[in-house]
């Protein structure tokens, strides 16, 4: 009978929930002679996307109806300016959304504390969007964007232009830019596929997979492990422990690690390259043919292998036009094809 009581006491929470809320503001307007929006959604959902003209729709439902919840709307010079409000102190839950339609070039200032951030299907405008917990989302942008988040999953898809991206907790997913990419994050992990344009990125410890890139590549990590595939371009990259891994990239090597180790597979060097690390291996397999390359190895405390050939601290070998030079500390080095 006890074990009914709790059951029965654990249920009610949720039937509380699934009752509706009732709508405590709203808003239907449309807008003339807009050029610049600013939105602080605070706990609702906002979404923008295209449209003829700048047009508003906007909920809010909170189980308590109390005085302060209100959709205000102010314009001026051009500036409009959307604010969601709610009491001060009395509120136990809500939820809103704000529905924003713009039509082209209208410059947008997106920020929410918990709401979702949605934008999609809007061109040439300068765009931010920032929420401290809520997830955003871009789908076929054209502009200038920058996506901010402190602690939830910023995703992007089908951009045209410059793409910002900055997060401290949360995963980053960005697909299908044509333009130029830097992105941000201290703890989350990295998906990034398909850029045509440079992508520049860096992390704490969080895993980086970046694959088909057309442009040239830095990758930065304290930590984190990074892979690289499917590149052509100059590519750089930055490490203390986390590990580089390259499979079928394209260009020109500058790579530095400290603690993390250099390995590719399928490498094909257009010019000259230059490797670096101390406690971290280098090991490359290389697409070229043995006659265009030369190099020039030196290590402290390791063996050094190339083609075959083996030495101790220092290696030089090829009469090729690119030349790798590659130093290490205690970090062994390995080159074959």
């Amino acid at each position: 009978m006890r074990r009914v009581y709790f059951l029965l006491l654990a249920l009610i929470p949720l039937q509380l929930m699934a009752q509706e809320m009732p709508v405590v503001a709203s808003a239907n307007k449309t807008f003339e002679n807009i050029t610049s929006i600013a939105v602080h959604g605070e706990f609702c959902k906002v979404d923008v996307s295209n449209g003829e003209q700048v047009s508003l729709v906007a909920e809010l439902k909170a189980a308590k109806d109390l005085e302060g919840y209100a959709i205000d709307t102010q314009e001026a010079a051009g500036v409009l300016t959307i604010k969601v409000l709610k009491p001060e102190s009395g509120w136990t839950s809500h939820t809103g959304f704000v529905n924003i339609k713009v039509p082209q070039g209208v410059k947008l200032n997106i920020q929410t504390t918990s709401g979702y951030i949605n934008l999609s299907n809007i061109n040439g405008a300068e765009m931010l969007a920032q929420s401290k917990s809520g997830k955003i989302s871009a789908d076929n942008l054209n502009g200038t964007i920058t996506l901010r988040s402190k602690s939830a999953s910023i995703k992007a898809n089908n951009i045209t232009g410059i793409l910002n991206m900055k997060s401290k907790g949360g995963s980053q997913v960005v697909r299908q830019i044509k333009g130029d990419v830097s992105l941000y994050t201290s703890g989350g992990e990295m998906i990034v596929e398909n850029i045509d344009g440079s992508l520049k990125t860096e992390s704490t410890d969080g895993a980086q997979s970046i694959k088909e890139i057309n442009g040239d590549v830095y990758l930065k990590t304290k930590s984190g492990a990074m892979k690289l595939s499917n590149a052509k371009g100059n590519i750089g990259s930055l490490s203390v422990s986390g590990t580089l891994n390259l499979f079928d990239v394209e260009g020109i090597l500058q790579l530095v690690a400290t603690k993390g180790s250099i390995i590719g597979n399928r490498v094909k060097l257009t010019e000259s390259s230059n490797l670096q690390t101390t406690e971290g291996k280098i090991k490359l397999k290389f697409l070229n043919p043995k006659e265009e390359l030369k190099f020039i190895c030196e290590s402290e405390h390791a063996y050094i292998i190339a083609y075959g050939k083996s030495k101790k601290k220092k290696l030089k070998m090829g009469e090729g036009p690119i030349v790798v030079t590659t130093i290490s500390t205690t970090g062994a080095q390995n080159f074959n094809k």
